[in-house]
């Protein structure tokens, strides 16, 4: 199961531009693993802008989808999988 929650996030990234840790619920996750990396090119004829998205592991055993907005330069903490 999962929950969409589609909010900005602050998003630590590492050399490679991918996912390193993120803060969620007030604490800080760190990513021990960037499981799957996709590009959504969204519905380009209402202007929605194509955005990276990755699925990630935790440290504290946790899964989530963080979107990358390159256009807007912004991350989206998407879903969280219970």
């Amino acid at each position: 199961m999962s929950r969409i929650i589609n909010r900005p996030v602050d998003v630590t990234t590492g050399p490679d531009g991918r996912p390193a840790a993120f803060r969620f619920a007030g604490g800080r996750e760190r990513v021990s693993a960037v499981l799957d990396a996709w590009v959504e090119t969204g519905r380009w004829w209402e202007r929605e802008p194509e955005l990276v998205a990755y699925r990630v592991a935790t440290e504290n055993g946790g899964l989530f989808e963080l979107n990358f907005i390159p256009r807007e330069q912004r991350w989206l903490l998407y879903k969280a999988y219970d």
